[in-house]
């Protein structure tokens, strides 16, 4: 079975709708969101419907819990901030409620699904370092877990004798008796220098993870944040993957 894997959306819909092209070729059996579908970007709604309507599963990211409002946007950064902010003045009440009741981590036998980190998924807790993925991989049972929230687009890799490294290849085969937490990178803030958006597939079957990269309207996105009058910051960052 092929899995199509996604998370960070934050209200692009040039970004999603790119990605929905792939889809279409792709065809996979499965496809699961991360979240973050809202925050940052000019088209909550729209990314929300598509979101729920192409996903077999759809977790809640922590822009997510906050437009819904189960979430303190105290530490949020000022920009950060400020598009929650403006995103809930455009999310209507059912809206709201969808995003209130996404579960923010999903285990299963063969995979953990979360948007931050199986250790305290509600805390939100980044994966970025090796050592950071080591403290991770004692919280899920599983060989493999999916994870986004950072923007990076790697593979963190523990060998059997616990030894982790990072793979930032585009393809990697699932080794038995090896561990991996997967960040799927981000379809609509891409922040490890490459502008172009994320996703990831899993073929359980053939036993291997391919990242997989592509372009997108760029231009037409930060058009709409600016024309939405959202910070300036947030247009400018998407052409240098920041």
């Amino acid at each position: 079975m092929k899995h199509l894997l996604f998370s960070d959306v934050h209200s692009n819909l040039e970004a999603l709708e790119a990605l929905l092209a792939h889809i279409s070729e792709e065809k996979p059996d499965k496809i699961f969101f991360l979240g973050d579908v809202v925050g940052y970007g000019a088209n909550p709604s729209e990314c929300l419907q598509t979101v729920a309507d192409i996903s077999d599963l759809f977790l809640a990211g922590n822009h997510d819990a906050a437009a819904a409002g189960i979430l303190s946007t105290a530490y949020f950064n000022p920009l950060a901030k400020e598009a929650i902010f403006w995103t809930q003045s455009q999310l209507s009440p059912e809206e709201i409620v969808y995003l209130k009741n996404l579960p923010v981590i999903l285990q299963f036998p063969e995979f953990c699904l979360v948007h931050s980190s199986p250790w305290q998924p509600d805390q939100w807790k980044y994966i970025i370092t090796k050592k950071d993925a080591a403290d991770n991989f004692p919280y899920f049972s599983s060989s493999l877990c999916f994870i986004g929230h950072s923007h990076r687009a790697e593979i963190f890799i523990l060998d059997p004798s616990e030894n982790c490294r990072i793979s930032l290849n585009e393809a990697i085969e699932v080794k038995e008796n090896y561990r991996y937490i997967v960040n799927v990178g981000s379809v609509g803030q891409p922040r490890d220098n490459n502008p172009q958006a994320a996703y990831c597939l899993y073929d359980d079957q053939k036993k291997y993870i391919q990242l997989h990269r592509f372009e997108y309207n760029i231009q037409k996105a930060q058009e709409k944040i600016i024309q939405a009058d959202l910070p300036l910051f947030l247009a400018k960052r998407l052409s240098f993957g920041i």
